[in-house]
């Protein structure tokens, strides 16, 4: 998994950067908050095939309803 490190992390910062730019443009801000909220759904199932701690899986999941909540918040 390792080979995804940095394609995750430029897709992170894109995502952050997307969302504050959000605060101006709503259409960015829904794109950027479920863009993040998949790739932190895709982090905590990775988490979970590998047989992680739960310690090392709850931040993902933490950001991923963070991003949902976000997503809805803006949306409706």
């Amino acid at each position: 998994m390792s080979r995804f490190r940095r394609l995750t992390g430029v897709l992170e910062l894109l995502g952050g950067l997307g969302l504050i730019v959000g605060l101006q443009f709503k259409i960015i801000l829904v794109v950027s908050s479920a863009g993040l909220g998949l790739l932190m759904l895709l982090g905590s199932l990775t988490r979970i095939k590998v047989k992680d701690p739960f310690t090392q899986l709850l931040p993902a999941l933490i950001l991923m309803v963070i991003n949902f909540w976000i997503l809805y918040r803006t949306i409706y």
